[in-house]
């Protein structure tokens, strides 16, 4: 009898390291094949857009903006010796790209032209592309300020170009290297389809992987898991911590310029790393804002309608669960504002002071730990009213606002400037009050905590309390951003 329990324990323990090992394999990998097709064809997706005076360009250009359409440019000299073979396969190139009507349907493509003489015969079969006449020096501030190598004799030669994908707001968004012409096609097919969803703001449905992964953390032990992590991400094994940082690095594209020490392996661990400091001038801001918290994408924004918050499109959750019952502190924020920002493992994980305020209290809620990815919005219901978080309510200019850390899977722990990594005991909320002169006040931008691995922060302000930024949501934000007035 002792034999089959031991043999059935050792089945259980043995389904439940397999079954983590294919959950921690399909998590890693499941962004991969994306992030690797980026790389392989040298593409540099922007973490903060350039934004292009547009002033000189024609109103044909912004009409197709209004339009919906983002522009992929490319700049040229048509009366350039060795620029007509390249500008010949600018249009073979489009041409081939016309069998994909998802990028015909999003995509304008835009050839800058300073010969004065448009190649229009290039063009003809393609009412989707356009040739647009520039002067030299359009052409020369538009590759200053994109800081892209103006077109030239050794350029057309050399057959070498970078197209410039711009938003509807004419932000650069990524920049192409062109240097292989037979594969240019296939480099911008793979590139614009990989950005299709970033580009129409709109959250790619969930995968079969993404409902694998996410039906799996329904039946493993989540905490175990980030616990797990905990002491992984702590390790201070060169070969183990070097690992996880390099994979990172070479993943995610992390911007190690604006952190004070720029040296990834030289951090002691891959916590120490993944929550870096940055330097004191990176992020400047306007005191007369409220500003991002937090460096990731706005997943959603708005107004809080009576109790409801939008999680994902079709997907709304209560107020009042999302702040564990507490109807007090609800109904101060009843048809108010709200914004949800997702922090990427490429981003900077402190979280700072939105605005100047004084803390009231802080409630730590045991919950689960499902991703907090894009598409787990979409496949779990009141996701973020049933994962970890502390809630943090401060009392400022503005009235009441409330800070949320959500927390998620391997993310080993949330903590404070004020009381440190925070846990409770047992299942219960664990609410801890600020009075008096023992109230913490913090400036805006701030320091207040930090993620120990990467997860999402939610910010509530009430009724008339503040004006968010047009068109917030789907935006991708960097800490000290101004995100309301």
């Amino acid at each position: 009898m002792k034999v089959k329990k031991r043999r059935s324990a050792f089945s259980r323990l043995f389904l439940i390291t397999a079954a983590a090992s294919s959950l921690l394999i399909g998590y890693y990998w499941g962004n991969q094949h994306q992030r690797d097709a980026m790389a392989e064809h040298s593409a540099i997706v922007l973490d903060r857009p350039i934004n292009l005076d547009t002033a000189a360009l024609p109103n044909s250009l912004r009409r197709q903006a209004k339009n919906g359409k983002w522009q992929l440019m490319l700049p040229g000299q048509s009366n350039v010796p060795g620029c007509q073979d390249l500008l010949t396969h600018y249009a073979e190139v489009v041409n081939r790209l016309a069998a994909y009507p998802e990028i015909q349907e999003s995509v304008h493509f835009v050839l800058l032209d300073t010969s004065g003489i448009a190649p229009s015969i290039h063009w003809q079969n393609t009412p989707w592309a356009q040739v647009v006449p520039v002067d030299k020096t359009t052409m020369l501030q538009v590759t200053q300020q994109l800081n892209i190598e103006p077109a030239g004799t050794r350029w057309c030669e050399d057959i070498q170009a970078t197209a410039v994908l711009f938003d509807t707001k004419f932000q650069a968004r990524a920049l192409i290297p062109i240097d292989k012409p037979v594969e240019i096609a296939d480099n911008l097919r793979t590139i614009i389809q990989s950005l299709l969803p970033t580009m129409s703001n709109q959250v790619p449905e969930p995968t079969l992987l993404d409902r694998f992964t996410t039906n799996l953390l329904k039946i493993l032990p989540q905490h175990l898991l980030s616990d797990a992590m905990h002491k992984l991400a702590r390790s201070e094994i060169s070969w183990v911590k070097n690992t996880f940082i390099r994979y990172i690095v070479k993943s995610y594209n992390v911007d190690m310029s604006q952190a004070k020490n720029e040296d990834p392996l030289s951090y002691a661990s891959f916590n120490k790393f993944f929550t870096r400091e940055l330097k004191d001038d990176a992020r400047p801001f306007d005191p007369a804002a409220v500003i991002s918290p937090t460096d990731g994408k706005v997943s959603q924004a708005g107004a809080i309608k009576q109790d409801r918050l939008l999680q994902a499109k079709g997907h709304e959750f209560s107020l009042y669960a999302l702040l564990a019952g507490n109807g007090e502190v609800a109904q101060q924020f009843n048809n108010g504002n709200f914004a949800t920002i997702y922090l990427a493992p490429r981003d900077y994980h402190r979280i700072h002071m939105p605005l100047s305020g004084t803390l009231r209290e802080m409630t730590f809620v045991p919950g689960d730990l499902f991703s907090v990815s894009e598409a787990t919005t979409q496949l779990v219901p009141g996701l973020f009213a049933r994962n970890e978080r502390l809630i943090c309510l401060f009392d400022t200019e503005k009235g009441p606002m409330v800070v949320i850390f959500v927390g998620a899977i391997f993310v080993g722990s949330m903590e404070t400037v004020w009381a440190g990594e925070v846990k409770a005991p047992g299942n219960l909320p664990k609410t801890w009050k600020y009075e008096g002169e023992d109230r913490p006040s913090f400036k805006t931008g701030d320091e207040i905590g930090r993620f120990n691995m990467g997860s999402t922060v939610v910010v509530l302000f009430p009724e008339h309390a503040v004006d968010l930024i047009d068109e917030l949501a789907g935006q991708t934000v960097q800490m000290g951003q101004s995100i309301a007035y």
